[in-house]
């Protein structure tokens, strides 16, 4: 188990950074360039590399999601199960004892 929680934090947190680098490269809805130059027209990807960039920051934003609900469903502690009364026997009362030399308070001698 905790393998996997290493696992899972490890993951958790290359996708935060992927995802800031992605966040980051994308070009404001003003038109302005992004951080890393994203106003170039020509690119591997295809036509547009807003497109793409996008896509994958969608796709980075669902899986970071998906990964946290998992990481909660991994990391929560286990609640104690509370034992059911039985309510075939009623609750026995306790009697109080008669006033006999154990109940006495104390009394100060001078």
């Amino acid at each position: 188990m905790q393998f996997l929680q290493i696992f899972l934090v490890t993951v958790f947190i290359i996708t935060c950074i992927v995802l800031m680098f992605f966040i980051l490269i994308q070009s404001g809805k003003g038109g302005s360039l992004g951080i890393m130059g994203g106003g170039a027209s020509n690119s591997a990807f295809g036509s547009s590399t807003v497109d793409v960039v996008e896509k994958i920051t969608w796709w980075g934003i669902v899986f970071f999601f998906v990964l946290a609900l998992i990481s909660a469903i991994v990391f929560a502690v286990p609640r104690k199960k509370i034992p059911k009364p039985d309510t075939d026997n009623p609750a026995q009362t306790q009697t109080i004892p008669e006033n006999n030399e154990q109940t006495k308070p104390v009394q100060n001698q001078k």
